[in-house]
């Protein structure tokens, strides 16, 4: 071939590349991705992001270096390593005051699965109160904090400096003055439009306060959207709370009111709250709770039988959906499952078609409509299929339903701030507890009924008619849904 010629083809193809630049690059990015996205990554996730790789691969690269891979700065994975001595020197303290349950075999191997995952393990000997009304969750917390002697401890998710942040801080001031020690923690990204102010707020009162992952650090983790979703306060080692519902007043942030459960509880299970406290305490600060004084032992407050069970990313292979999926196959009668955001795995859709095929009643109670577009349409996508499995779905409005719990006939009962969701069973760090107590069923029994009178259930019938683009977008949202 005549050299000019050959000069000619190369200057062609610079010139062709050198103009298609982005999208030779874009195709470059993709077939990377093909190779690199699949390890160590469920089949599943590894489609959804290889769709975006494929469709909008600069995007892509932006995405997948803020929230592509689940783990942790090397910092942070450090103090993670020495969570095992820390744990090993506050366990005995926590284990001391409980007292092993009577279980029946199903409910035994539920409880085995908690404790494997969580580390606790079930106590008899507490008391557990339900508090559904939310500003008289607020009083009970503020009533317990002026009561207390010792330390105050609370770790939220959401924290606002806003009417019902003001009452919670007014309180821990009035505790500091009595000499009491007050901690929180609150994460910094749930409640980062008031993060600054709260701190100053706080500290100005005298109270120790950490923001969790804060972002300064998280921009040098791998992914920026791990956070730290627990609800929880500890008073003197004798009262914990956890539940769904975070410190803020959200109808006023909002303009839509919440419907939450907090949990009041006494008894053995508190020292379980308060390990999980200082385990999280322990990351931010490298500040050991391990003192007996932070577990005093507690007086046998009720009957119920329950515990603690602490997951998040630092160990993303197991979650509380293997436990959600336990407990369903063990289900006789009934499962009901509340909750505002319903992406499940393949482990519980294969549970609640277990369940029905076996003859059990499952009831899906769920917001009408959700408070995060794209997480809705997603949600939706999965409603015909489990109409046409046989599963009940009741629309709760026109207040929005943040409340997560669960439970499988009077057996088993959840409740705490999981969502049935995958960023619940593997990102977020979350808090249950979950008891094996028939009257607490019952009461729990109780809410879901005061719940379903708000709520509108839908037939297969009337969801098969909705409009042919909402399928679509619907369709579209659930490729995503191992992302969101």
């Amino acid at each position: 071939m005549d050299p000019t010629t050959v000069t000619d083809l190369l200057l062609t193809s610079s010139s062709w590349l050198w103009a298609n630049k982005f999208a030779v690059g874009g195709w470059i990015i993709a077939i990377v991705a093909f190779v690199a996205v699949p390890f160590r990554r469920a089949p599943s996730e590894a489609r959804s992001w290889l769709l975006v790789f494929f469709a909008l691969p600069w995007l892509a690269v932006v995405g997948y270096g803020l929230i592509g891979r689940p783990y942790f700065s090397a910092k942070r994975k450090k103090h993670l390593e020495a969570l095992p001595s820390l744990n090993d020197r506050i366990l005995p303290l926590v284990n001391g005051s409980c007292k092993p349950p009577e279980l029946s075999s199903d409910n035994r191997s539920v409880e085995r699965m908690a404790y494997g995952i969580g580390g606790f393990a079930a106590t008899k000997g507490n008391r557990i109160e339900m508090i559904g009304d939310y500003d008289a969750a607020y009083h009970a917390i503020v009533k317990d904090i002026d009561a207390a002697k010792v330390h105050v401890h609370l770790e939220f998710y959401i924290f606002r400096d806003d009417r019902m942040g003001q009452m919670i801080i007014a309180a821990l001031e009035r505790a500091v003055l009595r000499g009491v020690q007050c901690r929180v923690l609150v994460d910094a990204l749930g409640s980062y439009w008031s993060l600054v102010r709260l701190k100053r707020r706080l500290r100005h009162v005298g109270v120790v306060v950490h923001d969790i992952l804060p972002l300064r650090r998280r921009l040098r983790s791998s992914r920026v959207d791990l956070r730290n979703h627990r609800k929880i306060v500890v008073v003197d080692g004798m009262i914990g709370y956890t539940g769904s519902q975070n410190v803020w007043d959200v109808l006023e942030q909002s303009g839509r009111a919440n419907k939450d459960l907090l949990l009041r509880v006494e008894g053995p299970v508190v020292a379980q709250l308060q390990a999980v406290f200082a385990a999280d305490w322990y990351l931010e600060t490298l500040e050991e709770l391990s003192h007996e004084q932070f577990y005093p032992s507690p007086a046998t407050s009720g009957d119920c039988t329950a515990q603690i069970v602490p997951t998040g990313p630092e160990n993303p292979d197991v979650g509380v959906d293997l436990i959600f999926a336990r407990a369903m196959h063990n289900a006789e009668a009934e499962v009901v499952i509340t909750t505002p955001y319903f992406i499940p795995n393949d482990a519980v859709i294969s549970a609640i078609k277990a369940a029905v095929i076996g003859g059990v009643r499952v009831k899906l109670i769920t917001p009408r409509k959700s408070d995060h577009r794209l997480v809705g349409l997603a949600q939706r996508s999965y409603y015909s299929q489990l109409l046409s499995l046989g599963a009940e779905i009741h629309l709760h409005g026109p207040d929005f339903l943040h409340a997560k719990h669960f439970r499988v006939d009077n057996e088993v009962s959840i409740v705490g701030t999981s969502n049935m969701d995958v960023r619940s069973f593997e990102l977020n760090a979350e808090i249950d507890l979950v008891t094996y107590d028939a009257e607490f069923a019952e009461r729990l029994q109780q809410f879901e009924t005061a719940l379903l009178g708000e709520c509108e259930r839908l037939s297969l019938d009337e969801w098969s008619q909705r409009p042919l683009h909402l399928k679509i977008l619907e369709n579209t949202a659930r490729l995503m849904a191992d992302l969101i």
